[in-house]
């Protein structure tokens, strides 16, 4: 994981035409309100209560032209879902590789693929905690697409995390069991313009 986060740090960085003037990271934080998507390819398309989770991590913004960048991401992602009493509680740590397109000075979009490594799962009810990461796929490839804006050193921005993968082998013929996040973040940048 350390190895693809560098390997795609360094892409940022040598696909930058001007290296130190265009590149800036810093630290983030910020929530998830998440929930599990349960479908079958045809009468079921269902999803359990959302549940918060935090996430925090170090972003870095690599601006290949004045309005195009690259901004990889390397965060711990508190995710999961609520059912009744229950908890699912799944935790990643999660690389985004987002495209970046400045719309003004200040605003953004981003979409891109977000990986994630499983860290913990949990199945939590009442003071009983069981340990399910066995039965969870250890890698989750999402969709992200978000927005955001740069207030001097601070940014903020709100995305959508929409999952790809299966989290689930079904017993139950092709149900698909994918993550779903609604983020809301909080970046201070450290370095760069």
């Amino acid at each position: 994981m350390k190895r693809i986060f560098l390997s795609a740090l360094l892409i940022a960085l040598l696909a930058s035409g001007n290296l130190f003037a265009q590149v800036s990271g810093g630290v983030r934080l910020g929530g998830n309100l998440s929930n599990l998507h349960y479908t079958d390819g045809g009468d079921i398309s269902e999803s359990d209560d959302s549940k918060f989770g935090p996430l925090f991590g170090l972003y870095l913004t690599a601006m290949l032209s004045d309005q195009f960048g690259i901004q990889p991401e390397l965060v711990y992602s508190a995710m999961g879902s609520k059912e009744g009493d229950g908890k699912l509680k799944l935790n990643y740590i999660a690389l985004p590789v987002l495209a970046r397109y400045q719309v003004a000075e200040q605003f953004h979009i981003l979409l891109g693929p977000q990986i994630g490594f499983i860290a913990s799962a949990k199945y939590a009810e009442g003071d009983e905690d069981e340990d399910i990461k066995d039965d969870v796929e250890s890698l989750d490839v999402s969709g992200v697409l978000g927005v955001g804006a740069d207030f001097d050193r601070f940014n903020v921005g709100v995305r959508y995390a929409l999952g790809f993968t299966s989290m689930f082998d079904s017993a139950e013929g092709d149900i698909k069991v994918k993550n779903r996040a609604l983020q809301l973040v909080l970046g201070y940048r450290l370095f760069g313009n």
